[in-house]
């Protein structure tokens, strides 16, 4: 088992994906699920119960762990996210590889094309056959490294309490960082539609918090970092 990696699933009423997230992870990083607000709570042996927190929440909880067990790397997977055996395996095979860099900040998998999934353009896969860099990532998975956190949580969950918008802020730190946003074509997943929150609402926190962030440029408008991956 890799000990310098803490993996969180967030739940929120997906208790089958969550625990087959958690079962696939455990043999190899510490995991848990963090369970926000679930009726029933989630059954799983790694659940840890918390009211409904929300994503912000559930980042701040996952930092708060992060720095407990003094760990670099927190890995965030939300439980509605489909992943196949051969992809899974993939996918512990690149993180593993990842925790070896010294100049990654955002590691995530790709995203399959399917009918009842959905991603921007820079998540879904390429088809390269390789790791590929990119200027910002999205927040249903990633791999952080604790540079990148520090810079970013906790978030101020008094003005931005649905969390749209720390996909963007860690993008950023890690440029800022002038370390390397990833996205793995050799992973894929499928990330389903919606997210259940008031899109208006979510929209409009982002944008104050984001507003509160010294010296947040969005990623959005840099282009990917081309440095070398560079290893311990």
């Amino acid at each position: 088992m890799i000990q310098d990696v803490l993996c969180c699933v967030f739940d929120h009423n997906q208790h089958e994906g969550a625990a087959r997230w958690a079962d696939l992870l455990s043999p190899h990083f510490d995991s848990v699920i963090l369970d926000s607000g679930s009726t029933p709570a989630c059954p799983h042996p790694a659940a840890l119960h918390l009211e409904n927190v929300y994503y912000s929440g559930l980042m701040n909880e996952a930092y708060r762990l992060l720095r407990e067990r003094d760990y670099r790397w927190l890995m965030i997977v939300t439980s509605d996210i489909e992943i196949d055996a051969a992809n899974a395996a993939r996918l512990v095979a690149g993180m593993q590889d990842i925790v070896r860099t010294a100049n990654v900040g955002l590691y995530q998998p790709s995203c399959a094309l399917s009918l009842h999934g959905r991603a921007l353009y820079q998540s879904v896969c390429h088809y390269t056959g390789r790791l590929r860099r990119v200027n910002f990532q999205e927040g249903w998975f990633h791999l952080v490294c604790r540079e990148v956190l520090d810079a970013v949580l906790p978030v101020d969950v008094a003005v931005n309490r649905l969390g749209w918008g720390v996909d963007l802020a860690l993008s950023h730190a890690a440029r800022v960082g002038r370390m390397l946003v990833l996205v793995d074509d050799r992973v894929r997943v499928v990330h389903p539609r919606g997210s259940g929150y008031n899109r208006d609402a979510a929209k409009e926190q982002m944008r104050r918090w984001l507003a509160g962030l010294p010296g947040y440029t969005s990623p959005r408008h840099f282009r990917p970092l081309k440095d070398e991956i560079r290893y311990l």
